[in-house]
């Protein structure tokens, strides 16, 4: 009986061990999102894994497992959508249309001191691919939505990104400097138009949300961001920034820099 139970023991272990398979790491990306309401907006996304998460103000990303997923959620006093989308990369977007005013369009000119034609991906309002000759180029009929973009575009080998506001009075403008200027210690990418970005972290002790707007020293980096209580993190350019923000009807401003190294945190209070 004894010589039984041990060769059935010995033989589901066998079985245990011929069935084992080796086991992978699951491939996540960064899903962005694009909000361009005024507040908040909660998103749930369902497919080989489930998430539900509040989108901030302006760029945001998702970290979330690689496949086919279903998208949900409800901005502008209840307007609901549900959409299909594809993770695949790490250039995929959620874009949250803007809410109530009417659409309005502007100029914008793009100053390219590169060769040939440059490509510049833009995601905001509305998503724009704009084709950028040596020169000046107005994009004016039929204009691009005002309203905060990330853009990025390829050049001097590598891939530069920010953000850009197309504003109404058509004073809106990006430079794509040369890359002899580029690699000028007093046209250093990193503080013209960075392609580095580097953990930025808010600490916001107000109860309700307050927008904060970032001006970078470089004219390129320029953010607007919502801070929610408690601890806020973005994905912004290494520069030197000027900031400002108004709450309980005071409008506070300081200056702060951002270093590509390591992330920066600095807090905001009523009590400062």
């Amino acid at each position: 009986m004894k010589r039984t139970l041990v060769l059935a023991v010995l033989a589901f272990a066998a079985l245990s061990l011929a069935g084992a398979q080796p086991t992978h790491a699951a491939t996540t990306f960064e899903l962005n999102i694009h909000n361009n309401t005024e507040e908040g907006v909660n998103i749930k996304l369902n497919g080989p894994d489930n998430y539900q998460w509040t989108a901030a103000v302006g760029k945001s990303s998702k970290t979330v497992l690689e496949g086919d997923y279903t998208y949900e959620y409800s901005s502008c006093s209840g307007n609901k959508v549900s959409e299909d989308i594809t993770v695949d990369s790490d250039e995929v977007w959620i874009t949250i249309a803007i809410c109530g005013a009417p659409v309005e369009f502007a100029k914008f000119v793009v100053d390219s001191h590169l060769p040939g034609i440059t490509t510049v991906e833009m995601v905001g309002p509305q998503t724009y691919s704009v084709a950028a000759e040596l020169g000046s180029n107005k994009y004016i009929v039929p204009g691009l939505q005002t309203g905060w973009y990330s853009f990025s575009f390829a050049a001097c080998g590598t891939t530069f990104t920010g953000q850009v506001r197309v504003e109404k009075n058509g004073t809106g403008k990006l430079v794509l400097y040369a890359c002899e200027q580029m690699a000028n210690k007093e046209y250093d990418p990193v503080s013209i138009l960075s392609n580095t970005s580097s953990n930025l972290r808010i600490g916001s002790h107000y109860a309700f949300p307050v927008r904060i707007t970032l001006l970078g020293s470089s004219g390129f980096n320029n953010y607007s961001f919502e801070l929610l209580l408690g601890l806020n993190r973005f994905q912004v350019a290494a520069d030197t920034y000027d900031f400002f923000y108004t709450a309980y009807g005071v409008t506070k401003s300081g200056v702060f820099s951002v270093s590509s190294e390591g992330p920066t945190t600095f807090t905001i209070s009523p009590l400062h």
